[in-house]
C-alpha cells in the first residue's frame, strides 16, 4: 500500500532492499510481438507521486491489484528508466528483480507461485524528470514576478511539469502494465509546491496540506483506461471554466495567459454537446480540461481522457498575434482531441496496430466538427492538403499499409504518421460518402455502446457500421487498411442515348455498375491499378485480387450552364476493368467531390476539356484534379505541365482556398527547379499567375470578404516574396519598417508573412535588425513566430549564423528544431551538415516523437542523390533498425525530387518557353 499521507516528510523513503539486490530470477519471454505476457491483468493503481525538481528526480509508490488467469512464478510488468527500491507481492518481499532493457520490462519474483486470482504488488521506486517531452518532464519558460493581475515586474525563469505516455511511456512514470489492452483504474496523488496547482484526468478529492509548506492532492478514481491516457501537471497555473451541460470544461495555463484561451474554451463547449450527440454515448467524466503547456514538440497535443495536453502554440491565441490560420489550428486540435476522449479513450484500439482508428477517426472528426461551427472555412477544402500529402507518401515503396504490424514501442511512434492519419481520415470519409452519414453514425453509435470502456479492432468498428445496413463497408475498409499503396483510376467516356451499360459482374458475381439512366447518358470505363512513383514489388504468391481495391467511384457530368449536371452517381469498381454509367452528358467528372481515396487518369482530351470547364467545377474538384495531374505529371504519365495549365486557367475570383493550395503547389514546382538555370522563367510565370489575384483581394481585409481570404492573403504573399515579386518585397518592407520595432502593429492576418517575406531576402543589417527584434521579444507566442521567420533567410552565411544560434540558450530547445527545419526548406545541404556535425547537441532538443525522424525531416529537403548514402549511414549509426521508417521515407523523396527535376523539368521549361510574353 502507498504511505498514509501523514508520513510524508519530502521524500519517499528507500527500504528493505535495493535494485542492487533484486536481480535473482530469470526473465520471462515475451509474446512474438513484443507484448507482455497475457496471464496477468492490472485492475486498480494506487499511485503516489513526489516530484523533486531541483534534483530532477522523482519518488513514487503504487499498489496494484492485479488479477492472475494461469499460476506463475513471476509478474512481468513494464519499467522504464525506474530504480525499484523495495516490491512486495501480496505483502511478502519479492525475492528477485531482473530488467530488460531491450523489451523495456521488470520481472518481479514471488516468494511462492501466485495461482490464479486476485493479488497485490507494492512497489517504492525512483525515476528521472525528463528534459523533453516522454515521461515525466519539465519544461522551463520566461515569466514575471508581477502579482496576479497586476503590471510590471521582472522576467524570471519558470518551470511546470506535465506527463506524455503515448505510445509507451507510461512506464517511465511508474511500473505497470504499458499496454493499450491492459485497462485498469487509477488513483492518484501528487505533491505539488506552496501555491502551484496540479491537475489530472479526474477532479480533486482532497487538497492535504504538509507541515513544509507544499501539500498532497488527492485526484477522484478514473474510470476505467489505458495507462498511456493516464496525465498529471503541475505549476504556477490558473484555470478557467465553462459549464456544458453537466461537465464542466476548463482550461489551464500558467498565470497570466488565460484570456489567450478563451477561444479554445468556447470551441471546446460548443463541440461537446455535438459530439454527446453524433456518439450516442455522452462524455462519461465530470470534467474536461485543456492544459495548455510552455514550448514546443514532436507533436501538437495528447487525448489524456478528462485532461487533454497541448503546447501554448496549438491552444492559445493573442488577438495581437493569431493569424486566421492559427484559429482554425486551435479549433482542429481541440477538435480532434475532443473526438479521441471516444475515439481512443471511451474506446480504444487493442493494440497499437490499429492506431489508425484513433487517429483517423479524429482527423475526420475535427472536419466533421469544422463543418457544423465553421462551414465559412471549408473544412474538407483545408483537409486537402493532408490528403495529399497521404497520397503522395503512399505512392512510394516505403508506404505501408493503414493497419500494419507494431511490434515495438519505437515502431509505434514511427506510426503516427499521415498514412495513419490522413489516409486513416480518406478511408472513413469515403466509406461515409458511400453507405451515407445517417446509417455510418449508427454504426459508430453501435460500436461505443458495445466497446465502452473496453478495446476493439478496425473489423469491430466496420462490423458495426455493416449491422446499421451498410452494405460493402468492411469490404471497402478492408482493402484500402490492408493494402499498401493508392490505387488509380483510369476513365474513358462515351455519350449518346440508350447506352447506358449492362451490369458488369466483378469477383463473386459482385454487381459494380450505376444503374442505368433513364433517357441515356454517358457511359463510362473504368480500369483500376497500384499508382506508383517508384518500383514496387509484389510477391509471386499474391493473387491478381490482392492487388485489387473495392473502389467507390462518383462520376458526374459537366454540363452546358456551369455547374455539374446533378448528383454523382457511384459505382463500385472491384475487377480490373468496369462499366458505368454518368448522368448527362458533357465532360466526364471522376471522383466527383473528391470522397474517393484514389488518382484519376483521364485521357487528353477529356483532361483538356475539364480545364475548359474548369471555372464550373466546384472548388473541391478543381483542386483535385490540380493534384491528380500534378502527381501524374511528376511520375511521367502526364505532361507535367498540364497542372500549371489547369493553375493557369483559374479565374482570379476563384475559391480563396483553391488559390492559397495552389500558390502553395507552384512554391513547392520550385523547389525541383532549385539550383537549375528555368527556375527564372518558372518564377516569372508563378508571378504573372498569383500577382493578379493579390491585387484583386488587396493587403488588407474589405469589407465582405470571409475569413478564407485571409488565409489565401498570407499565401500569396509568402510565394510572390519566394518568386522575388518586387512589388511584394517592397510593399513588404514598407509595412514592417513603418511599424518600427513593434510588428505588432502589423495586422494580424499578414503579420507572419510580412516578417518572413521580409527575413527570406535580408542582407546582413536588416538580419541583425530582425534578431534583436526576436531576442527582445519576452511572449512566448511571438518569439516563436519571429524567430522562425528568420530561419527563411536565403543568404547561407546568414542561414549559418541561424543555425549556430539554434543551439544556444537563448533560442532554447523548444524552439531550435523549427529554427532548423525552417532553415532546410531554403537551404538544405547547409542545414544537413550542421546537425550531422552536431548530433548530440540536437538530439538533445528532441522528444521522441521527434528522435528518430528529425533528421530525416532535414535531409528530405534536399535534391541531392548523394543525401541518401549519407542519411543511410547516419541511420545506421543512430537509429535502431526497427525505427528506419522516417529514413526510408526520406530517402525515397529525395531520390523522387531528384528524379523529377532530371527528367520532367525539361518538359517544362519548353512549354514555359511557348507561353505568350504576358502568360
Amino acid at each position: 500500500m502507498p504511505l498514509a499521507s501523514t508520513n510524508f516528510k519530502g521524500v519517499i523513503k528507500t527500504v528493505l532492499v535495493t535494485t542492487a539486490t533484486l536481480c535473482l530470477s530469470p526473465t520471462v519471454s515475451l509474446a512474438a510481438n513484443g507484448r507482455l505476457p497475457g496471464n496477468i491483468s492490472p485492475l486498480h493503481y494506487d499511485l503516489t507521486v513526489i516530484p523533486n525538481i531541483e534534483a530532477s528526480t522523482f519518488a513514487g509508490e503504487v499498489h496494484v491489484d492485479i488479477d492472475v488467469a494461469t499460476a506463475t512464478p513471476t509478474v512481468v510488468l513494464n519499467a522504464e528508466s525506474l530504480t525499484l527500491d523495495r516490491v512486495t507481492i501480496d505483502g511478502t518481499p519479492a525475492t528477485g528483480v531482473t530488467f530488460d532493457k531491450d523489451s523495456q520490462t521488470a520481472t518481479l519474483t514471488a516468494a511462492s507461485p501466485l495461482p490464479p486470482g486476485h493479488h497485490t504488488v507494492d512497489i517504492a521506486y525512483r525515476g528521472q524528470i525528463e528534459k523533453s517531452a516522454r515521461g515525466l518532464f519539465q519544461l522551463d519558460y520566461t515569466a514575471t514576478d508581477a502579482p496576479a493581475g497586476g503590471k510590471g515586474g521582472a522576467n524570471v525563469s519558470a518551470h511546470m511539469l506535465s506527463t506524455q505516455f503515448e505510445a509507451g511511456d507510461a512506464r517511465r512514470f511508474l511500473p505497470c502494465w504499458d499496454e493499450p489492452s491492459a485497462k485498469a483504474t487509477f488513483t492518484l496523488s501528487v505533491m505539488a509546491p506552496q501555491g502551484q496547482m496540479a491537475v489530472s484526468n479526474m477532479p480533486v478529492k482532497t487538497d492535504e496540506a504538509m507541515a513544509d509548506g507544499r501539500h498532497l492532492v488527492h485526484f477522484q478514481p478514473t474510470p476505467r483506461m489505458s495507462s498511456y491516457l493516464l496525465f498529471v501537471a503541475v505549476g504556477d497555473l490558473e484555470r478557467a471554466t465553462a459549464k456544458a451541460g453537466d461537465v464542466e470544461i476548463g482550461v489551464v495555463v500558467r498565470r497570466g495567459s488565460v484570456d489567450k484561451a478563451r477561444f479554445a474554451l468556447e470551441t471546446a463547449a460548443a463541440i461537446l454537446a455535438r459530439y454527446n450527440d453524433y456518439f450516442g454515448t455522452p462524455y462519461p467524466l465530470p470534467k474536461l480540461d485543456f492544459i495548455a503547456t510552455p514550448g514546443a514538440g514532436g507533436f501538437g497535443a495528447m487525448e489524456n481522457w478528462g485532461a487533454i495536453m497541448s503546447f501554448e502554440k496549438d491552444m492559445l491565441l493573442d488577438p495581437a498575434l493569431a493569424t486566421e490560420e492559427a484559429r482554425q489550428r486551435v479549433f482542429q486540435v481541440v477538435a480532434h482531441e475532443m473526438a479521441h476522449q471516444w475515439f481512443g479513450d471511451l474506446v480504444t484500439m487493442a493494440w497499437w496496430d490499429d492506431l489508425w482508428l484513433n487517429e483517423g477517426f479524429a482527423s475526420w472528426m475535427e472536419a466533421k466538427a469544422m463543418d457544423a461551427l465553421h462551414p465559412d472555412w471549408s473544412p474538407w477544402l483545408v483537409a486537402m492538403p493532408a490528403m495529399e500529402r497521404a497520397k503522395r507518401l503512399d505512392a512510394r515503396a516505403a508506404t505501408h499499409p493503414v493497419v500494419q504490424p507494431i511490434n515495438s514501442v519505437a515502431e509505434a511512434d514511427e506510426a503516427f504518421d499521415d498514412i495513419t492519419y490522413d489516409k486513416g481520415q480518406a478511408v472513413i470519409r469515403m466509406v461515409e460518402a458511400t453507405v451515407g452519414e445517417t446509417v455510418f453514425r449508427d454504426g459508430v453509435r453501435r460500436y461505443m455502446k458495445r466497446h465502452a470502456y473496453g478495446n476493439a479492432t478496425t473489423r469491430d468498428l466496420f462490423k458495426a457500421v455493416e449491422e446499421a445496413g451498410a452494405k460493402d463497408a468492411l469490404r471497402i475498409a478492408t482493402d484500402f487498411i490492408t493494402k499498401p499503396g493508392i490505387p488509380l483510376v483510369s476513365v474513358s467516356a462515351t455519350c449518346g442515348a440508350g447506352n447506358s451499360p449492362k451490369p458488369h459482374k466483378g469477383k463473386k458475381g459482385a454487381k459494380e455498375t450505376a444503374p442505368a439512366m433513364a433517357g441515356g447518358g454517358t457511359q463510362v470505363s473504368l480500369r483500376q491499378a497500384r499508382f506508383a512513383t517508384e518500383p514496387v514489388t509484389i510477391p509471386d504468391q499474391y493473387h491478381l485480387s490482392d492487388r485489387l481495391w473495392a473502389i467507390p467511384v462518383p462520376l458526374a457530368t459537366v454540363g452546358a450552364a456551369g455547374g455539374v449536371a446533378s448528383s454523382p452517381s457511384h459505382a463500385l469498381l472491384t475487377a480490373l476493368t468496369g462499366k458505368a454509367a454518368a448522368p448527362g452528358c458533357g465532360p466526364l467528372l471522376a471522383n466527383a467531390g473528391q470522397t474517393g481515396y484514389f488518382r484519376t487518369a483521364y485521357t487528353e482530351p477529356a483532361f483538356k476539356a475539364l480545364v475548359d470547364h474548369v471555372d464550373r467545377l466546384a472548388p473541391i474538384d478543381q483542386l483535385g484534379l490540380m493534384y491528380d495531374s500534378a502527381a501524374l505529371g511528376e511520375a511521367g504519365q502526364m505532361a507535367m505541365s498540364d497542372s500549371l495549365s489547369l493553375v493557369r486557367a483559374l479565374r482570379p475570383d476563384a475559391d480563396p482556398s483553391v488559390w492559397e493550395q495552389a500558390a502553395d503547389y507552384l512554391r513547392d514546382v520550385d523547389g525541383y527547379y532549385a539550383g537549375r538555370p528555368g527556375q527564372a522563367a518558372f518564377r516569372a510565370f508563378a508571378r504573372g499567375v498569383l500577382a493578379p489575384v493579390l491585387s484583386a483581394i488587396g493587403w488588407d481585409p474589405q469589407p465582405g470578404q470571409g475569413d478564407k481570404v485571409g488565409l489565401t492573403r498570407a499565401a500569396l504573399i509568402r510565394a510572390l516574396s519566394s518568386f522575388d515579386a518586387t512589388e511584394t518585397l517592397t510593399e513588404a518592407e514598407r509595412r514592417l519598417a513603418a511599424d518600427g520595432t513593434d510588428p505588432t502593429a502589423l495586422p494580424p492576418g499578414i503579420r507572419l508573412a510580412v516578417i518572413t517575406a521580409v527575413a527570406q531576402h535580408a542582407d546582413a543589417a536588416t538580419f541583425d535588425r530582425l534578431h534583436a527584434l526576436a531576442s527582445s521579444t519576452t511572449d512566448a507566442l511571438a518569439r516563436r513566430q519571429l524567430y522562425g521567420a528568420l530561419g527563411a533567410v536565403r543568404d547561407p552565411a546568414l542561414a549559418q549564423k541561424v543555425l549556430d544560434l539554434s543551439l544556444t540558450p537563448e533560442v532554447g530547445t523548444t524552439i531550435a528544431p523549427q529554427l532548423i527545419l525552417a532553415v532546410a526548406d531554403a537551404n538544405p545541404d547547409l542545414a544537413w551538415r550542421f546537425v550531422t556535425a552536431h548530433i548530440d547537441a540536437v538530439e538533445a532538443t528532441l522528444d521522441q516523437m521527434q528522435r528518430y525522424e528529425f533528421f530525416a525531416g532535414v535531409a528530405r529537403r534536399s535534391s541531392d542523390p548523394a543525401r541518401i548514402g549519407e542519411l543511410n549511414a547516419y541511420a545506421e549509426a543512430h537509429v535502431p533498425a526497427t525505427a528506419r521508417q522516417g529514413v526510408a521515407k526520406a530517402a525515397g523523396e529525395i531520390a523522387y525530387r531528384a528524379k523529377v527535376a532530371q527528367e520532367r523539368l525539361p518538359q517544362v521549361d519548353s512549354w514555359l518557353a511557348a507561353l505568350p510574353a504576358t502568360h
